[in-house]
């Protein structure tokens, strides 16, 4: 693993020692679990390994507050290097596509300023929260100091029993159609429906703010000990 990326890694989640739980680096607001402000977002990469130099080609998101949709944010990004036909054909985004896009630490920056105030909150969190640890480490990329939050973790407190938490899967049980999947938009919005069906269970499951439901989960330790596959 890259000293660098791990370096970032540790400014956005503080972890001594090792095994890690390390807290989010802004604290989550109080309040109510259903009207706090969130940006819900998805990130496609050239891979899978951010750690071996993996990077951005595009970001989505949208802006819910009082679970409605108030904003989205979507942009290409130019990752500084070709984009392997693998990942291309996942997410049919190619180099000519991106070649007149921002350059990473540009992309990211816009997204800061477009989530400024707003808990996060991905898919599989953990990978995404990596992604932009190592844009900031090796590009030059903003930390982005919000707390964030994994739908995957919440899911998994909540059916411990289930088999399949892949966005797919809880998804289609919840009657949630995935519009433009692998697209960093759709996937965005089709996390964000997930996620308001996700927080009103766990309301009810005895998690009425977010400092609760990210204890219950073990949230951030989670994280950090997912992030390690990536």
């Amino acid at each position: 693993m890259k000293g660098g990326f791990w370096q970032a890694w540790r400014a956005v989640f503080v972890s001594v020692p090792a095994p890690a739980t390390p807290p989010p680096r802004d604290p989550l607001p109080d309040g109510p679990i259903e009207f706090q402000p969130y940006v819900v977002f998805d990130l496609e990469t050239t891979g899978l390994k951010p750690s071996e130099g993996d990077t951005l080609v595009q970001i989505g998101a949208v802006r819910l507050q009082s679970g409605v949709e108030t904003q989205d944010f979507n942009m290409l990004v130019n990752p500084g290097r070709p984009i392997p036909p693998r990942a291309a054909r996942y997410h049919g985004i190619t180099d000519a596509m991106v070649a007149g896009a921002p350059p990473i630490a540009d992309a990211v920056a816009a997204f800061r300023d477009f989530a400024a105030g707003a808990v996060l909150v991905a898919h599989n969190a953990a990978f995404d929260l990596a992604v932009l640890a190592a844009a900031a480490a090796d590009h030059g990329a903003p930390v982005l100091p919000n707390p964030a939050l994994c739908s995957m973790q919440v899911a998994r407190w909540l059916d411990p029993q289930e088999p399949d938490l892949s966005l797919d899967g809880l998804c289609g049980r919840a009657g949630i159609v995935i519009e433009e999947r692998h697209k960093a938009l759709g996937d965005a919005r089709a996390t964000a429906s997930l996620w308001l069906s996700l927080i009103q269970r766990a309301a009810t499951r005895g998690a009425p703010d977010l400092g609760t439901l990210a204890r219950l989960t073990l949230m951030q330790r989670r994280i950090a000990e997912a992030a390690r596959a990536f």
